[in-house]
């Protein structure tokens, strides 16, 4: 898809950003959670199971670590790091950030994903993790942008 936005001079509107509210500071060190706990939401449930096939509970905690790194290097929040990650990509316009009104809004948070962009090393930090996971895998078996909804 990247290389047809490319192609086109379109940029993609991307959710799951933040893997169902996985990709945050509460998150890390934590282990995994039980898909019917009584807090985990079916956003939760539909994030896990992709977390799992991605390459599991432990490899994400290594990514997790790896973007509290960075966002330690620039003062934010793992899910910042996480969504300046996404942004860095040329072929995305805007992220949609999922918010639960009165839970989970996080606007302020939110505003400092634009005050920093990621460096060469940064990139290369994440991209070690992500080289370990079983992305590629992932995105052949299930294809993109919905086509887990399609089949």
């Amino acid at each position: 898809m990247a290389d047809s936005c490319r192609k086109s001079n379109v940029k993609l509107l991307t959710y799951g950003s933040l893997c169902g509210g996985f990709l945050a500071d509460k998150w890390l060190r934590k282990p995994a959670p039980h898909l019917f706990d009584k807090d985990m939401t079916p956003s939760h449930r539909k994030y896990i199971e992709m977390i799992t096939v991605w390459g599991g509970w432990a490899l994400f905690q290594d990514l997790l670590i790896v973007l509290q790194t960075i966002g330690k290097k620039y003062g934010v929040t793992i899910s910042n790091t996480a969504i300046r990650w996404v942004l860095d990509h040329d072929y995305v316009g805007a992220v949609i950030v999922g918010a639960r009104m009165g839970i989970s809004e996080h606007t302020e948070e939110n505003l400092k994903v634009f005050s920093f962009k990621l460096d060469q090393e940064d990139k290369a930090l994440i991209d070690g993790v992500l080289g370990r996971s079983n992305a590629r895998e992932v995105f052949e078996a299930m294809g993109d942008c919905g086509a887990e909804y399609r089949e």
